[in-house]
């Protein structure tokens, strides 16, 4: 198969300054596209009540900026918020001017709160389902025409685990995995017959900075340590790890290729064999 099988294509990869979003961006660039990333930076976020979400700052969009480029392929970084319609737009925009295309898309960026349904602060759980949810429906609106335009597309999104469960404390959060899940499944219908596929990925938690804040969050709850917070966590999962950003990010190049072209519609689910 052809290494540089994305050249002369361009992407967008929301959330791509840090963790599995970095990951992804950079996957894609190694195969030759041309890449944007945006990130709501630590700047610019006003968070809302119990988040817990890691945001990058302005040095590291740009400094993964820089790494994209030494590939060898063009990129952009952008400070931005995927559920702001003006960003969302511009993001858009930005890419085709710039790259002159746009052709695949993912739907990378997320935040979580953590708290019970009962008092629970409802400018957050709103925020969570404007991030999660109304965020990829916004950047997929914007991007389809030019898809459409080319013939050719691929739109992958971020699901979790929580797509499929629910979890104590985390209802914002699975509601709007949940959403995002019906919402691809729905557009994949729409966007088949223009060699379009839309697919979710529905990982359990990744080594990533959001991921370790959540693990410290439980510990926090539980009166544990960090390291015997992981322990417990790690028992639920057979092989007894947490994921690599790495290999979410393989598997959303893998679904870029023409060898994936019919695999529209669907949600993979990596666990490391978890029945979740």
């Amino acid at each position: 198969m052809d290494d540089q099988f994305l050249k002369g294509r361009a992407a967008v990869v929301t959330g791509g300054a840090s963790g599995l979003g970095r990951a992804i961006a950079l996957r894609l660039a190694v195969r030759g596209a041309d890449v944007c990333i945006m990130s709501l930076s630590s700047r610019r976020v006003k968070r809302v009540a119990c988040e817990v979400k890691y945001f990058a700052d302005v040095d590291e969009i740009d400094a993964t900026r820089r790494e994209i480029r030494e590939t060898g392929v063009k990129c952009i970084g952008l400070d931005g918020d995927v559920s702001s319609t003006t960003d969302a737009a511009d993001m858009i925009g930005r890419t085709v001017r710039a790259f002159g295309r746009l052709d695949v898309l993912v739907n990378n960026a997320a935040t979580n709160v953590i708290h019970p349904v009962l008092d629970h602060d409802n400018q957050a759980w709103r925020r969570v389902v404007d991030v999660n949810l109304f965020g990829p429906y916004l950047c997929t609106r914007y991007a389809l025409p030019h898809m459409i335009e080319n013939g050719w597309g691929r739109i992958v999104s971020i699901g979790s685990t929580n797509s499929h469960i629910g979890t104590s404390n985390y209802s914002a959060y699975a509601a709007s995995k949940h959403g995002l899940l019906g919402f691809s499944r729905s557009l994949a219908l729409e966007v088949a017959r223009h060699n379009i596929t839309a697919n979710t990925i529905s990982p359990a938690s990744i080594e990533t900075p959001s991921g370790m804040m959540h693990l410290h969050r439980w510990a926090e709850d539980l009166g544990l340590s960090p390291e015997a917070m992981r322990g417990e966590v790690m028992k639920s999962y057979p092989q007894g790890r947490f994921l690599r950003p790495e290999e979410i990010a393989d598997l959303v190049v893998y679904l870029c290729r023409e060898e994936a072209r019919g695999i529209n519609g669907e949600d993979i689910r990596v666990t490391t064999g978890a029945m979740y």
